[in-house]
This record gives structure tokens, sequence and C-alpha cells, in this order.
């Protein structure tokens, strides 16, 4: 039994060590046994270890009583303030089932302010159902967008809710129609959010994007966060073209800040928000070379 736990745990860890190598926005790493932000109904989530757990943590997500084929069978949320970017990727691993079961993600905009869903004046972003018919741990990889999140909401709302915190994530569990009868175990581990570089980056043999920890511009702005204004350095190494566009959360343009050649050396630019709303922005600075994009937050 301690072998099989060993080895679990083995697994786990290079799932989520492989996984966390291209992972953007940590949501949630399940590093705390007591799981923090989580409440669950009709199934029990279940730490992992028997401790803190950094390395490999996950959670458990089972049932105390024999599912039915076509039965509902419980939901987890999370509820934790978070800005996701419309445009990005949803990223959770989870564990199959081997089994007809499915679960829906679900991200809750609590627009009134008043800490529950209602969804006369609030909004839900659904996911269709996604099978956990497989063996092991798999990531589930989802694009924040209108073909992958259905809008639940009475309320008149668009997709731009997204400019709002989410209020929680939720997970729901359903079985399908050929589900063999028997309790249900499955599981969950490391939520992120993965930037979509696409989304402001023309990618071609010669051009790429950095992450935040590795510039080829040594680019940075500053205040960050800013209100209304930030200044954005960078350092040319060649003489080269270059283009600095400012675009919103959903990947739309705002603004062109520089649009010439540039002799090598450093420089600075000026962007000021006081016309916009307050919320993520990225600046995208791209030469023959090079391409790179950097986000900034625009509080007032």
């Amino acid at each position: 039994m301690k072998s099989t736990r060993f080895s679990l745990s083995i697994l786990i860890f290079l799932l989520i060590s492989n996984f966390a190598f291209s992972q953007g926005e940590i949501i949630d790493d399940f590093s705390k046994k007591a799981m923090p932000g989580w409440i669950w109904g009709g199934v029990e989530m279940k730490y992992s270890h028997t401790e803190d757990n950094l390395e490999n943590g996950f959670a458990e997500i089972i049932t105390d009583k024999v599912i039915e084929p076509g039965a509902y069978i419980g939901k987890i949320l999370l509820k934790k303030d978070y800005l996701l970017t419309a445009g990005n990727y949803f990223n959770v691993m989870l564990k199959g089932v081997n089994n007809d079961a499915y679960v829906k993600i679900q991200l809750i905009y609590d627009l009134n302010k008043n800490t529950f869903y209602d969804e006369n004046v609030d909004v839900m972003l659904t996911s269709q159902p996604i099978s956990l018919n497989f063996d092991g741990w798999k990531e589930i990889k989802l694009k924040l967008d209108e073909d992958n999140f259905k809008i639940i909401s009475n309320a008149d709302n668009s997709f731009e809710v997204t400019e709002d915190e989410v209020f929680g994530i939720q997970f729901e569990f359903e079985a399908g129609k050929n589900y063999k009868e028997s309790k249900f175990l499955s599981g969950i581990a490391l939520i992120s959010e993965i930037v979509n570089k696409e989304v402001f980056t023309d990618y071609d043999q010669n051009s790429s994007s950095s992450s935040n920890s590795e510039s080829y511009f040594n680019a940075s702005n500053s205040p960050n966060p800013f209100n209304p204004k930030t200044t954005i350095k960078y350092t040319i190494p060649q003489s080269t073209f270059v283009s600095i566009d400012v675009y919103d959360r959903l990947g739309r343009p705002v603004v062109t800040l520089v649009n010439q050649n540039q002799e090598p050396g450093n420089y600075e630019v000026d962007f000021d928000a006081g016309d916009l709303p307050s919320g993520i922005y990225f600046y995208r600075i791209k030469t023959t070379e090079k391409t790179e994009v950097k986000k900034m937050l625009f509080s007032k």
C-alpha cells in the first residue's frame, strides 16, 4: 500500500512538474493541506498528504455512495477573486475515472458583490461537458472565449464580463447514461492561467515572446500598477525597426506608441491610460529579430 502511494506521488510530481514548467499564473497549486477557499457538495475533497506539500499536492474528489447512470454527482468550488484574461487558456490537471462521467468548468462573476451567485443579476461562464473517461491524470486546457464557454445569466451581459474578477471557479460533475454503477473517485491538481501569446504576437521563424523573468529587450514599465501613466523602458541591442503596441485584455489594439527605426541604445516611452477603463493591459515590443509581450495593470 505504501509502495503504491509512493509511486502515485512520484507520478503526480512528474506530471505537475512538467505542467508547471509551461504554466503562467498559478491560481491554486494545492500546496496547503487546509485547501483554503474550497467548498464542496455531493462529493468530498480529501488532501493527498498528511501535511502541506508544495511539490506534488493534489486533492482527491470522492463520493461515499454509489453513483447511478445519468445521476448528478456533485460540485467543488474555489472561492477566490481572480482576474482571468479573455483569449488566454484556463488549465487544470484532472484525474480520469475510466467511466462515463463528465465535468463542467464554470467561472462565476458576482457582479452585485453580494458573495453568492444569482442568475438574475450575476453571470456564469460554463464549458461544454468534458469527458473523464480516461486513465490517470490529464491536463485540461480551455481557451477563455465564446467557443469554449457559454454565458449563463438572465441579465443582459456580454463576454466582456471577463473584464471583472471571477468570484469563484466551479467544477460540476455528472454521470453519463453509460456510467457503470460505482463510487466516484477523481482528483484535481495545479490550476493556472496560461497567456495566449498568439493574441498579441505574430510568430515566425525569427520571432518569439519571452517570459517575465527573461527579457530580450530588458523591458519593464514603472510604476506598475499605474494611474494613469506609466513609462515603458527598453533596450535595443542593434539597429532595427521597432514597433510598440498596447492591447487590452481582450486582445484589442489600444494605441501604437512606437513605429520607427531605432539605433542601439536605451529608450523609454509613456503610456497614458487616462481615458481607458482600469484593468490589465499588454504592451508588445516587436522587431525583425524578436517579439516580446509584457503585462501591466492600470488601477484607478
